[in-house]
């Protein structure tokens, strides 16, 4: 239950700019199953800004019983926070104030550092994406957010390769660029970027996605929309781009971004093997029907689709639908999934046909939900307790 407590957006809104995914399968093999580690995390955090304590929590089963904080699980608080990395049973994450980049596993209610290496290339990791299973891409801003920077890591070694990319320069009135959605496909890096000037400024009214070739670490080309405007989402704290199973890039703009400026939110569409935005695709609130703020891919042309419902009284307006990717419309909305009081959670994961979600109810009790793709039924798993305030992300580890 949530009890009290909510991030404020400036708050998330600062982590971003001071501080997940689809990609194609390389060659490498990916790590052994370590049938000891617990199959799913879910992050909890006791006490509200700033002083708070998050700690993580394994279990082997989303469908049935529950995990109890009081008593167990570890906390991460200093060593590192949700807004992380996670693949093939690990997660990766860059310390800005002691200026390392480190590699964690969690397993029998211990959160170990596996490896770590000083990392000062970036200010903060502004957005990743997976070029393989061994081949991590990470950008980010100098320390005065004027030039994007970028870093390839081997998450086996740790071994961390850096440059800056050549990009036009920032436009006359506006002070900063900052980061947002970041994707990888048919050999090309697709970074999703935006202007702006000293807060509360607004965004520059413009989508801007940047083109890189990833085999020559190139940046050849801006795509720019004025109809939407704003980066999207850092994928580290909330999903808004993805690339599906045909290759198709889908990338949202956000509206607790764009509302700082006078354009809508939006969802882009780029066609596999394209350097272009797609002239035929383009969503926003006057066809979806509400404004978007997250969306996770689900398979089969569909989306989950984290929504803002401006007709609740309440701070809890998020709520969470199915969106049709071809048509660009809500095919369901899942009304049985409690709303949430904050946009930035990664609260979502897809696994054999069904999806899973986390969210802080208003009232009631916490759990975890299930989504059949098949049937369009959604059912209550597991249940959360043990006297926290806020749930943070889930993850699937193995």
């Amino acid at each position: 239950m949530f009890k009290q407590f909510k991030f404020s957006l400036l708050i998330t809104f600062s982590a971003l700019l001071v501080g997940f995914t689809s990609c194609e399968k390389g060659s490498d093999s990916p790590d052994p199953v370590d049938e000891t580690q617990e199959k799913y995390l879910v992050w909890l955090q006791i006490g509200s800004w700033p002083n708070t304590t998050q700690y993580i929590l394994g279990t082997n089963s989303l469908t049935e019983g529950s995990v109890n904080l009081t008593g167990h699980g570890a906390e991460v608080t200093g060593r590192s926070d949700y807004g992380i990395i996670t693949k093939g049973g690990f997660y990766y994450y860059h310390n800005a104030t002691t200026g390392r980049f480190s590699k964690f596993k969690y397993e029998k209610e211990l959160y170990t550092a596996v490896a770590e290496v000083p990392f000062t290339h970036l200010a903060s990791v502004d957005g990743f994406t997976w070029i393989n299973d061994k081949t991590l891409f990470l950008v980010g801003t100098d320390g005065d957010q004027k030039k994007v920077h970028y870093s390839v890591v081997d998450t086996e070694t740790l071994k961390i390769t850096n440059g800056v990319f050549e990009m036009p320069a920032i436009p006359t009135g506006y002070n900063y660029v900052s980061l947002g959605n970041i994707e990888y496909t048919n050999g090309k890096v697709f970074m999703q970027f935006g202007y702006t000037g000293d807060w509360p400024a607004p965004w520059q009214n413009k989508t801007n996605i940047g083109v890189i070739d990833y085999a020559t670490l190139k940046y050849e080309k801006t795509l720019t929309d004025s109809r939407s405007a704003g980066p999207g989402t850092n994928k580290i704290w909330l999903s808004s781009s993805f690339v599906d199973e045909k290759g198709d890039a889908y990338f949202a703009t956000n509206v607790e971004w764009s509302n700082l400026t006078s354009t809508p939110a939006a969802i882009y569409r780029i066609k596999a093997g394209t350097t272009v935005l797609d002239p035929t695709y383009y969503a926003d609130k006057a066809s979806i029907g509400h404004d978007a703020v997250g969306l996770w891919h689900i398979g089969n042309g569909q989306a989950i689709l984290k929504y803002i419902d401006r007709s609740v009284t309440s701070t809890h307006i998020y709520g969470f639908a199915v969106f049709n990717l071809e048509t660009g419309k809500i095919t369901k909305k899942l009304t049985e999934i409690p709303f949430d009081n904050d946009a930035y959670m990664q609260n979502v994961i897809v696994e054999n046909g069904k999806v899973y979600f986390i969210t802080n109810a208003e009232t009631g009790k916490d759990y975890v939900y299930e989504y059949n793709m098949s049937t369009g039924a959604v059912k209550t798993g597991l249940e959360l307790i043990g006297g926290y305030d806020y749930i943070l992300r889930l993850d699937k580890m193995r």
